[in-house]
């Protein structure tokens, strides 16, 4: 809510007496398809950062992630805001594919005429 109310310019509370919880809920929603603010500009620096450092590192040493340059990330710990470490099981390209049709679903389910 917080990040949403930055992001527009506008005080929490006027956030909340402007908005509805079904519009709060599809924003909730949006962000976890497409997030916004600081942290997904952190990460296009970030990418930008890992692939110059790549361009210019020996062959015998470690690809560099994005994630090294983002000391503030939690590398251990797995969260879909967060990006994953090199060495953590990915889910699969199908069970990502499903987690984002259910979260767009969830988005407009109140809207869904039965």
């Amino acid at each position: 809510m917080f990040r949403l109310a930055l992001a527009l310019g506008l005080p929490v509370r006027e956030l909340l007496a402007r908005m509805g919880s079904d519009e709060l809920t599809e924003w909730m929603a949006f962000y976890q398809l497409e997030p916004f603010g600081d942290f997904r500009a952190d990460l296009r620096s970030a990418i930008v950062a890992s692939t110059l450092a790549n361009a210019h590192r020996s062959k015998e040493g470690k690809p560099f992630t994005p994630e090294d340059f983002m000391p503030f990330v939690d590398k251990h710990h797995k969260d879909h805001h967060k990006p994953h470490r090199s060495d953590q099981p990915k889910a699969s390209e199908t069970d990502a594919a499903r987690l984002n049709i259910a979260r767009f679903k969830a988005m407009f389910a109140h809207r869904v005429k039965r």
